[in-house]
């Protein structure tokens, strides 16, 4: 049985058609496989590596607090194979997927991928090819190759969440020969996902100004499965990782993507949502008073225990807290809440549940 005390990455490699294929394995703290983490693989972009994109996405300290692995694979001569080389990607990532089952006896129905540029495309042809593996699909300054709408169809709904500058001179937030405008790619998961064709929009309060960005988030809800598909479009923003503290160009510092990106993960499993979107009785344990609220919210629950209520913006920031004792109710006052979706975790050392609210002016 694997156990750490201490957060710790490790290298390894698999060997893939005669050649080792190499990643760094990252654990939070006090890990023990019978826990049964879920999975995110952070795929770098073209010419970088896994070590690196660990470095720039700083999605280990993330990882620590919420409890999962992240894997951070290597790609052949610092890319990854979208479909036009012979680089056996789906056999490494099968395997790759298949060995940290072996090893930390990962939660199989939480397995994620995310990416920054090409390691965002990659994402997208694992979501197309990999659907009965990955339960749902981050994209950061990357977006779907040429062609790839026309031949990917997955039999079921595939969450996505995409973050994309509006100035990202690589990969352009309109298109171009290399890649689908953003507008498009978000439109194709919405069609395939059977979501809301109009998408809330909330903006993401612009605490940092001088980096010289702003941005808002769009949520298509109530998908097949209850699949969502969101965008996070990042108003002036470059070719670049919100959040990260390497600067490689105009970096958002309103929100960090890491976050937004599990945040938006750990509603997902390979079923789809892992809670009904508007469901406001949670099988009888919680309460949540209404799913579309303005003034307050009050829960109630009637677990055995105490539990801890979290409540997180759009941005992945949290905006309250409490806890609940058994038998009891908590009201929250929202009425500086600012517009926009708002998701409620519930949690006793048993049970977790999540629910997702809108708050209406």
């Amino acid at each position: 049985m694997v156990s750490v005390a201490r957060s710790q990455t490790v290298e390894d490699s698999l060997l893939i058609d005669g050649s080792y294929r190499t990643f760094r394995i990252h654990t939070p703290p006090g890990f023990s496989a019978a826990e049964h983490l879920p999975l995110v693989l952070n795929l770098h972009g073209l010419t970088s590596t896994g070590a690196q994109q660990e470095a720039y996405s700083e999605m280990n300290a993330v990882a620590d607090a919420e409890r999962f692995i992240v894997v951070y694979p290597d790609g052949v001569n610092n890319s990854w194979n979208l479909g036009l080389g012979a680089v056996d990607e789906y056999g490494f990532f099968t395997g790759l997927i298949d060995r940290m089952v072996l090893t930390h006896t990962i939660n199989t129905d939480r397995v994620y991928a995310c990416g920054m540029s090409q390691g965002g495309f990659m994402s997208f042809v694992l979501a197309c090819s990999m659907y009965d593996r990955i339960a749902a699909i981050a994209t950061v300054a990357g977006s779907m190759a040429p062609g790839l709408d026309l031949v990917c169809a997955p039999p079921r709904a595939v969450p996505v969440l995409m973050i994309h500058g509006t100035a990202d001179g690589i990969v352009p937030f309109t298109g171009g020969i290399q890649n689908l405008a953003v507008p498009d790619a978000v439109g194709f998961w919405v069609q395939h996902n059977n979501c809301d064709a109009v998408p809330v929009i909330s903006s993401i309060p612009d605490i940092v100004p001088l980096d010289l960005c702003s941005a808002e988030r769009q949520d298509h809800y109530n998908g097949d499965a209850n699949s969502e598909v969101a965008l996070i479009r990042v108003n002036g923003g470059g070719h670049t990782w919100p959040g990260s503290a390497i600067p490689i160009g105009v970096t958002n510092q309103d929100f960090e993507a890491s976050q937004a990106i599990w945040d938006f993960f750990d509603r997902f499993d390979i079923g789809g949502g892992l809670s009904a979107p508007d469901a406001i009785d949670l099988s009888g344990n919680f309460v949540i008073s209404s799913t579309l609220f303005n003034e307050r919210v009050e829960i109630y629950q009637s677990t055995n225990a105490t539990a801890e209520v979290q409540v997180t913006d759009a941005t992945g920031r949290i905006v309250a807290s409490a806890m609940v004792p058994s038998g009891q109710r908590v009201w929250f006052e929202t009425h500086q809440w600012a517009p926009g979706p708002y998701l409620w975790v519930l949690r006793t050392s048993e049970l977790r549940f999540v629910q997702r609210t809108l708050c209406a002016r």
